[in-house]
């Protein structure tokens, strides 16, 4: 008889420790497919206004019909095209310098002083500058994607932005109007285009030959495409004049306006 009541507690144990085994199991699977459920493609019919993934305040988002949105499984948007140019905050917004966008107003000529700073053109039209606080200007028409805190990660600007590059260190960069700008998850600016001519390390440039006159700098050409490293040192771009470089001790020269890449280690090599 004891025996018997020992067999039948030995399952007993043994049935509860299946179970619970099981039922971690199927919370572990639970968790996993609630963090990385893959996004769900909708088709737009209309012009439809919808909420970015991450945010917990604020007015939706109109998004352009006759395009598709990628949303997560709570119904928000992770990306899409938008309908009409909108103020957004990109994911490095704490960088941004210039912070600010001015609005058209109109004055009858009377004795009125506005608490904003105005631009006088003689006229009865002028323009205010009014602090944008991070919010970028993105395009209408095209695609913006979003963080899963609200910010985006990449679109298409519609003004120039003069943005901060590398951490802990002194350095800004201008990008172009009408180009796409993406950000690194720490917000450090990840590519654009350059709205003037501009001098800026390539990544590697310490393990150069570095002329003592440039301190490793090259200057890259306006209206080009840049792409940064998180430090803020170019990964590829167009050298605004014939560059000289050295690849293992060798000179290797690159034609001006060619985009090329640059490696940690000094090389560089024509983009594909």
């Amino acid at each position: 008889m004891n025996k018997d009541i020992d067999r039948k507690g030995g399952y007993n144990m043994l049935d509860k420790k299946v179970l619970l085994q099981i039922t971690l199991i199927l919370c572990f699977v639970t968790f996993v497919s609630d963090v990385f459920a893959e996004p769900i493609s909708k088709k737009l019919s209309k012009n439809e206004e919808l909420y970015p993934q991450g945010w917990s305040v604020g007015d939706q988002v109109k998004f352009k019909k006759n395009t598709v949105v990628m949303i997560n499984d709570s119904g928000a948007v992770i990306s899409g095209t938008l309908a009409n140019d909108t103020f957004l905050r990109p994911q490095g917004w704490q960088r941004i310098i210039n912070d600010y966008y001015f609005i058209s107003a109109y004055t009858n000529g009377g004795n009125f002083f506005p608490r904003h700073y105005r631009y006088w053109n003689n006229s009865n039209l002028y323009s205010i500058a009014l602090p944008s606080y991070g919010h970028v200007r993105y395009k209408g028409g095209t695609a913006v994607s979003f963080s899963a805190e609200g910010t985006v990660t990449s679109g298409t600007v519609a003004n120039d932005i003069t943005i901060g590059i590398g951490d802990n260190q002194y350095g800004f960069v201008t990008l172009k109007s009408d180009s796409i700008v993406g950000f690194y998850d720490d917000g450090a600016v990840k590519m654009g285009t350059l709205a003037e001519d501009t001098k800026l390390r390539p990544i590697g440039w310490q393990n150069n030959a570095v002329e003592l006159d440039n301190a490793g700098f090259v200057e890259f050409k306006a209206k080009t495409e840049i792409n940064f490293s998180i430090d803020g040192y170019v990964l590829k771009g167009s050298p605004k004049k014939a560059l000289i470089w050295k690849n293992n001790g060798i000179d290797s020269t690159f034609r001006a306006d060619e985009a090329v890449e640059f490696t940690e280690q000094g090389a560089a090599s024509a983009a594909e």
